[in-house]
């Protein structure tokens, strides 16, 4: 039997991959759609979207060196070469991100008149960066898990994301927490905040409640409160 049959067998284990993942793939969706529909001849649309574009980047940037740092470390520290192939991937990522950035700037300082291809090559460049992502994820979720799973209490791999999430800087936390709170489905939001009331200071939970009343359906924020 599989890692990931007996996983699927017993009670759910602690999983520091998926909530981070489905925002980062709710993030990633988005601004690919805000890229692709960008009217190139909209100051302020251009801005916008490019701003965004530049967050989703640094926020991947931070995420990628927090996963090199942390979560690999771990997987090293007792199975030797677990995470060589998403190292891997880690290293062509990092190239990747800073000639999206690159792209981004040439755009920002463009006139309107020559902004258009520029945009469409961001676009196109920018969609296999995704599809390329949204697989390195599946494996991460998968193959990474299930060695963690496998060498690693969940209580170890709490302590591992809490020492993740104290590293984030306030401001890009706030960013990933808004696709999250978006992204997740309502028992996985649910069971984040009420864990996050009963050990977050009060200013820190009622600051992410207020981020998932901003970006929540109604109907989701009746559900949630």
């Amino acid at each position: 039997m599989s890692a990931a049959q007996t996983q699927s067998d017993a009670a759910p284990r602690f999983n520091m991959y998926r909530p981070i993942h489905k925002a980062l793939r709710a993030f990633m969706s988005d601004t690919l759609v805000a890229v692709g529909r960008m009217d190139t001849n909209d100051e302020a649309e251009v801005a916008v979207s490019l701003d965004q574009a530049r967050t989703l980047l640094q926020v991947l940037t931070i995420h990628l060196e927090d996963e090199n740092r942390f979560v690999h470390a771990a997987m090293e520290a007792r199975r030797p070469g677990s995470a060589a192939h998403t190292a891997r991937d880690h290293v062509e990522h990092e190239c990747a991100l800073t000639e999206l950035a690159r792209s981004i700037d040439v755009i920002a300082a463009s006139p309107s008149a020559t902004r258009a291809a520029l945009v469409s090559n961001l676009y196109g460049r920018l969609a296999v960066f995704v599809a390329e992502n949204l697989e390195h994820m599946n494996v991460e979720e998968r193959d990474n898990m299930a060695v963690l799973w496998a060498e690693y209490s969940d209580e170890e791999l709490a302590a591992i994301e809490a020492s993740i999430v104290a590293s984030v800087p306030p401001a890009m936390m706030a960013v990933a927490t808004r696709w999250m709170m978006s992204a997740l489905n309502h028992a996985e939001r649910t069971g984040m905040l009420q864990g996050m009331r009963r050990s977050a200071p009060a200013e820190v939970f009622e600051g992410v409640l207020a981020i998932a009343r901003s970006h929540l359906s109604p109907r989701d924020w009746t559900k949630l409160v």
